[in-house]
């Protein structure tokens, strides 16, 4: 076969430039591929480690934060706080991670201002290169920073000491739970209130920031008998925090109960058909009966003092000092023949029908009192309302019209409770349409059972310490 000149150059040109083509597709990966690669791979370990490094520092900063709560005083749980921190960091970011070195970490816990402290942490490593050291670049310094506040928390704990918890042999491991919940505070910062109702009620322990021996001991030393009365017990919980008068920390109330509000404190008026010497109205409590089986009766029983005794309490039913001739004074259930009718307002201000949750039927200028269901319903209106002037951070016009926005109530129900009273009573976010929304959102714990009270005060000793960072 004749093959010209011109055919044989165009294969050598050819050849030529394929080698070209190698040699510069060579040179390009050499120059410019594998650096690119190398720079991904470095890049993409930096980026890991300092992601690590900035998770290690947030859970060593809000570790410390919670634990701002264990100590006798506030330098020693400073201490602890720092301590705690450096902890949480050593255990979320191994040694030598990806071959790190040179770690530098510490927390340090401080007071911001009156009523905030902080836990920060700041860490750094030299993490080393493995194809940027080609060009010069062998390591890299990584730093990250966290920092984690937590607000004093003034708590009044709101006990139900009813009957109904010795029933059912729940008064033990609820006062157990509670105690367990009082540890969860950090004395010399916080402040934490007790007070415990039933028929009556009483501030057991004033707001301190000396509460544990206290609260504690108050709380052990409880006897569990009476009737249920919410709205003065609430109301008396939050005169505590009105007065103390700290805006600036996080103001939490904690509702507990294992049933439904059953009793009211009210200026009750005295009829004229009573045998009462004096017609002056009177301030008692009034509450209904119920049978073996829980179910309300028409028995109404009466007039109550409403101010408990010091724990650990002989009896909740002590009837009012009261002239002669009433038929309360004898028999407590002839309260009715005294009693006119239940007042639309309370002793502490809270209504008895604007809520309009539970239905009532009158009599005369106020509300039946024949009527055990009817009792109820309207001692159950006092407490909804008394919640929500709360929330609303209401003028108290027995307590010189002090007033505190911005608090926060959680509720805990055991067993038979009317859980959207509670979920009304908190603005538990869970319950939409709520028709008494107001003020900050609480959250409200059930517990079917006493073998799940630790968990549910857990769970809102928890809640508000999250709040309060």
């Amino acid at each position: 076969m004749f093959v010209s000149f011109s055919d044989a150059g165009a294969r050598r040109g050819g050849k030529r430039r394929r080698g070209f083509v190698l040699l510069t597709t060579a040179a390009m990966v050499l120059l410019v591929l594998f650096p690119t690669m190398g720079l991904a791979v470095d890049v993409g370990i930096m980026y890991l480690v300092q992601t690590v490094l900035s998770v290690a520092c947030d859970a060593a900063s809000l570790a410390g934060a919670q634990d701002l709560s264990r100590g006798s005083n506030s330098p020693a749980q400073l201490a602890n706080a720092q301590t705690t921190a450096n902890t949480f960091f050593n255990s979320n970011f191994p040694s030598g991670y990806f071959g790190a070195t040179n770690l530098q970490v510490g927390s340090v816990a401080a007071i911001d201002s009156t009523y905030m402290r902080s836990v920060t942490t700041n860490a750094s490593v030299q993490l080393p290169l493995i194809f940027m050291g080609a060009l010069g670049l062998n390591n890299v310094n990584l730093s990250a920073s966290a920092k984690a506040t937590r607000r004093d928390v003034n708590i009044m704990i709101v006990m139900d000491r009813s009957g109904s918890l010795t029933t059912s042999g729940s008064c033990t491991p609820l006062k157990a739970a509670a105690v367990s919940f009082v540890d969860k505070f950090a004395e010399g910062r916080d402040n934490v209130g007790l007070v415990t109702f039933a028929t009556s009620s009483r501030v057991d322990a004033a707001l301190s920031t000396t509460f544990k021996t206290t609260v504690e001991g108050t709380l052990n030393s409880v006897v569990c008998t009476g009737a249920t009365s919410s709205a003065q017990a609430l109301w008396q919980a939050y005169q505590q925090l009105a007065s103390l008068a700290q805006t600036g920390a996080l103001n939490a109330i904690l509702f507990f109960t294992d049933g439904r509000p059953t009793a009211v404190t009210e200026n009750f008026p005295i009829g004229n058909g009573s045998g009462c010497t004096s017609k002056t109205a009177k301030l008692g409590v009034l509450t209904p009966g119920y049978n073996t089986s829980g179910v309300v009766t028409n028995t109404i029983y009466g007039l109550y003092n409403p101010n408990a005794p010091a724990q650990p309490l002989a009896s909740d039913l002590t009837v009012i000092a009261s002239d002669s001739g009433c038929a309360f004074k004898n028999d407590q259930t002839k309260v009715t023949s005294d009693v006119s009718y239940a007042p639309l307002t309370d002793y502490w201000g809270n209504s008895l029908t604007a809520t309009a949750y539970r239905t009532t039927t009158t009599s005369g200028a106020g509300l039946n009192i024949t009527q055990g269901q009817n009792v109820e319903n309207f001692s159950t209106n006092a407490a909804d309302d008394a919640a929500l002037r709360i929330r609303s951070g209401a003028a108290d016009p027995l307590n010189g019209n002090l007033s505190l926005p911005g608090v926060v109530i959680y509720t805990i129900g055991l067993g038979n409770v009317d859980s959207v009273l509670l979920e009304r009573i908190a603005n538990d976010p869970t319950l939409t349409p709520n028709p008494v929304a107001a003020g900050n959102n609480g959250r409200y714990v059930y517990a079917a059972d006493a073998t799940e009270l630790n968990l549910a005060f857990t769970q809102v000793a928890s809640q508000l310490l999250r709040l309060a960072q």
